[in-house]
């Protein structure tokens, strides 16, 4: 296993300019995901078309700006995430190694792969929606499932695990946090998003846009419970020493 970087990282300071760093992050990344998703949707005649169903209503400025902000947005997401990583760092070196090749997978693919692909995705499809509906819908089927999908399931290969590694970690006391810690997770602060988004209707413009910033929810959530409820320094220096202990 490589241990380079896990050993001594434990360093209050440093972990919460991470979490301040991800919520911001993640703010960022929600506003870049409203603009992408704020139009009303108008049904397509395939899934990748509808994955692109509100395109047609976009403004080419919403798709650029969505696109940029979400990809300054989401590298930096992926940075902070080094956070939680330096938390599990000394007390589970095996997570923390594991963490750490899903943060790499996730600033690799997300900005970029995932994100602001759909971004000019949404632009080819709307401009080709002008001129011929019928190679509009063939555009979408080849574009979505030839470059957007294959990197998003291997997104969630090295993202899934991420989310186990670090719910796993806080209910073991493998970091300074109380265990209940563990629900600052994405996951849980992504469904009143995708809840808020059902009620107001997902084909509406307000709904698909909340809707499509249900993961930057989620990272909210986590960061900003991680930063909120972040122990003091003597708690800090508790848990190292208890470290200390049990190598002893």
């Amino acid at each position: 296993m490589n241990t380079i970087g896990i050993d001594h990282n434990l360093e209050r300071a440093r972990i919460r300019k991470l979490l301040c760093i991800g919520l911001f992050a993640s703010i960022v990344t929600g506003i870049g995901d409203f603009l992408l998703g704020y139009a009303e949707n108008t049904a397509g005649n395939s899934f990748a078309a509808g994955v692109m169903a509100g395109a047609a209503n976009l403004s080419d400025w919403q798709m650029i700006t969505g696109s940029l902000l979400g990809f300054f947005g989401i590298s930096l997401e992926g940075l902070a995430c080094f956070a939680v990583y330096r938390l599990m760092a000394d007390a589970a070196p095996e997570y923390a190694h594991l963490y750490r090749a899903g943060i790499f997978g996730y600033i690799w693919l997300a900005p970029v792969g995932c994100h602001m692909n759909m971004g000019i995705l949404n632009l080819a499809y709307k401009y080709l929606l002008q001129a011929d509906a019928g190679l509009a819908a063939k555009a979408a089927d080849l574009l979505f499932y030839g470059f957007s999908l294959p990197v998003y399931l291997l997104l969630i290969i090295f993202w899934l695990p991420m989310m186990v590694i670090q719910f796993k970690a806080f209910s073991g006391g493998l970091t300074p946090y109380p265990e209940k810690a563990k629900w600052f997770c994405i996951l849980i602060g992504a469904v009143p998003a995708l809840v808020l988004s059902a009620v107001l209707g997902p084909d509406t413009a307000l709904g698909a846009g909340i809707g499509t910033m249900f993961l930057s929810f989620g990272n909210a959530f986590m960061f900003g419970g991680l930063l909120f409820t972040i122990p003091d320094e003597e708690q800090f220096e508790t848990f190292e020493k208890s470290l200390d202990n049990k190598i002893r």
